[in-house]
């Protein structure tokens, strides 16, 4: 196998305990690089993301299909395969180099933005699309779903949240938590200054359509947190499932719910 190897050089992983997974890969009869985002995308057969969920998101935007197994150096960590334990992940890396593995596939979401009528920005993302005024200033977000006219919601912004994102921005703004196999979107104003306003659930086949009025500068669209995209008053962002997946390598049996149990320390 061709193993690209993302890190997240802020977590303070050590140049040895790197310098063991790649002997330990190439001692397999594989080969291993390290991959750079702003470089041209080598070929591959897996990555491994080392970090965090952050971490996990770049990979994904920058490999594609290729499927990617997460190493968690972070926190909570929703989108890895594992915590990070030296010996650990070597079992772990040899089972994937021997195909013992499994592939949960993630949908995506794609944003178009329209201005004056011509598209102007396109991007897609794993987690969420948000919706930002300027910091501490209003936008009015006039929103459909499906076609049908929902409301017009004065707010900080709004996230349109995957349920793979749910467990993200989203969750922290009062949106719901939904399993990553549903095929459904959460849509949730942020401080919304209604207060009747709740977060919303959508299928995710149903496109969403923002159309954005801010009197203020600073208005952004957001990808995954990563991306950015510079707003204008009266743009219009179209937002449907990708095309593309993300696809996750998954070791463990561990359902949804024990990881939601285990990560938020409910038990």
């Amino acid at each position: 196998m061709k193993v690209g190897i993302v890190l997240n050089s802020s977590k303070g992983l050590k140049t040895s305990a790197i310098e063991t997974i790649i002997r330990h890969i190439e001692n397999q009869g594989s080969s291993a690089e390290l991959l750079n985002f702003n470089n041209p995308l080598p070929e591959l057969d897996i990555v491994l993301s080392l970090g965090g969920d952050g971490t996990v998101l770049g990979s994904a935007r920058y490999v594609g299909e290729i499927p990617i197994f997460g190493i968690n150096i972070g926190h909570l960590g929703f989108l890895t395969g594992m915590e990070y334990n030296l010996p650990k992940v070597i079992e772990a890396i040899t089972l994937i180099l021997n195909n013992q593995f499994t592939i949960d596939k993630r949908k995506r979401l794609e944003a178009q933005v329209y201005r004056r009528k011509r598209n102007v920005a396109y991007c897609t993302a794993l987690n969420d699309i948000v919706v930002k005024g300027a910091i501490a200033k209003l936008v009015r977000l006039r929103t459909h779903i499906g076609g049908d006219y929902v409301g017009t919601f004065p707010a900080d912004g709004i996230i349109i949240s995957t349920a793979t994102g749910s467990t993200g921005y989203s969750i922290s703004a009062g949106g719901a938590i939904i399993p990553p196999d549903l095929g459904i979107n959460v849509i949730t104003p942020i401080c919304s200054h209604l207060l009747n306003v709740r977060s919303m659930i959508a299928c995710d086949s149903k496109e969403i359509k923002i159309a954005v009025k801010s009197y203020h500068k600073g208005l952004l669209l957001s990808a995954d947190g990563q991306v950015d995209i510079e707003l204008e008053n009266d743009d219009c962002i179209i937002i449907n499932k990708a095309s593309t997946v993300t696809n996750l390598i998954r070791l463990s049996n561990e359902t949804f719910y024990q990881l939601l149990s285990r990560k938020m320390k409910w038990e």
